[in-house]
């Protein structure tokens, strides 16, 4: 096994801020933070913690880049472009990023109406050129882990409860094997069981060598696997 010291870097997230505009609110700037640094070692399950309102998912965010920033750098390690900075990257090369490196799961799941659990679980495999059957029958096997019944497969994900919906995004997150794998409040409305079955799933990824940033609540749960932990001031 490695020590940790021989094990590089992934992403280097450097004076990183962030501000917001209310444009309904006289146009005011709020700033949820500012100058946060913090580096991420390949293959660990890296915690961000801190208060409700700290910014904690507006950093997953920024490094999936759903948000610009305004101050800093976020510096990948990655395979197509060798060292890239996320925060100041074309587009074109974040939509390559996304389709083969990054993955983002977050508290809310946001598909197309009508079209079946099934295919909005493969469409990730799909979108990485993984024939359609293989994908559907990797979509099945993670829909069949998750406790989503099969009888439910078929139908169109809006009319699943908030767990389920929570389910099937975290299948989606995981059926890719994304380079690095962004969790927001990854065990958020989980029964019992099935937040073990998504703990023993983050376990496995890191072993496999996958990244995974996570913000959570559930702090007691995630620490005992995390490597490490960032706390976020407010």
């Amino acid at each position: 096994m490695m020590h940790n010291t021989e094990i590089p870097y992934i992403l280097d997230v450097e004076n990183l801020g962030k501000q917001f505009q209310l444009h309904l609110v006289d146009g005011r700037v709020i700033t949820p933070f500012a100058n946060v640094s913090f580096k991420v070692r390949q293959g660990h399950l890296f915690m961000i913690s801190g208060k409700s309102g700290a910014g904690k998912t507006t950093i997953l965010k920024c490094i999936y880049r759903t948000y610009l920033t305004n101050q800093g750098h976020i510096w990948y390690d990655s395979r197509e472009f060798g060292r890239i900075d996320i925060a100041s990257a074309d587009e074109n090369s974040i939509s390559r990023l996304r389709e083969q490196e990054l993955g983002f799961c977050s508290q809310f799941l946001k598909v197309l109406p009508r079209v079946p659990a099934l295919e909005v679980t493969a469409e990730p495999l799909i979108k990485c050129g993984v024939p359609r059957d293989e994908a559907l029958e990797e979509a099945a096997r993670w829909l069949g882990r998750l406790g989503i019944e099969e009888s439910r497969w078929l139908a169109s994900p809006i009319t699943f409860s908030g767990g389920e919906q929570q389910r099937l995004n975290l299948a989606r997150a995981f059926i890719a094997a994304p380079r690095i794998l962004l969790l927001d409040e990854p065990t958020a409305s989980l029964d019992a069981v099935s937040k073990s079955i998504v703990l023993d799933m983050i376990r496995e990824a890191t072993e496999k060598g996958i990244t995974i940033l996570t913000v959570s609540h559930d702090i007691a749960a995630i620490q005992e696997l995390a490597d490490d932990t960032f706390w976020l001031e407010a």
